[in-house]
């Protein structure tokens, strides 16, 4: 398993940081076939108030621990939503913010996304970034109700169906 983390633009100032990408899947989509890019995003809230962490987080539950050392993670909002590369894709978070996701195109097996986090009408966070297929990206901050919202994106690139073409019959001699 490889793990790469590539971010050309961020705005700190904001108190939000791109903390982790990891690469748990593979499988390359060639450029060509690929159809739609399904986007998971994760809610969850992250304080110290010893409760654990929520079943439905365990499978980035390693990462969170080993990250961000609070002992309650709990998940507060998921979201499914299916777009094309070139258009924009919203999500609704906790607090009233708003997150904008553009999947641009494919590099390989990585997919190129652009992430925009607004507060109201402010742009809070903007930044390109390739994330493997599958891979997971973990963005920390900002400070909600008693501790920190961190927000799990889960990118996954699906191949359009090939167009079947009708096999060629030669005229028998």
């Amino acid at each position: 398993m490889r793990t790469r983390a590539i971010t050309e633009s961020l705005n700190r100032g904001a108190g939000i940081g791109v903390v982790l990408l990891l690469l748990l899947a593979s499988g390359a989509v060639a450029q060509q076939g690929v159809g739609s890019v399904e986007v998971k995003i994760n809610s969850v809230l992250a304080a110290d108030t010893n409760k654990g962490c929520d079943a439905s987080l365990r499978e980035i539950r390693h990462h969170l621990e080993r990250l961000f050392h609070f002992s309650t993670y709990h998940l507060v909002r998921h979201e499914d939503r299916r777009t094309s590369f070139g258009k924009v894709v919203e999500f609704d978070l906790p607090g009233g913010r708003i997150l904008q996701i553009q999947p641009l195109g494919m590099d390989g097996d990585m997919i190129q996304m652009e992430l925009t986090l607004f507060q109201g009408d402010q742009p809070l966070m903007m930044t390109d970034f390739k994330i493997m297929n599958g891979g997971v990206l973990l963005v920390g901050g900002p400070r909600y109700e008693q501790g920190a919202l961190i927000i799990s994106i889960e990118p996954v690139a699906h191949a359009a169906s090939p167009i079947q073409a009708a096999p060629i019959s030669k005229p028998e001699p």
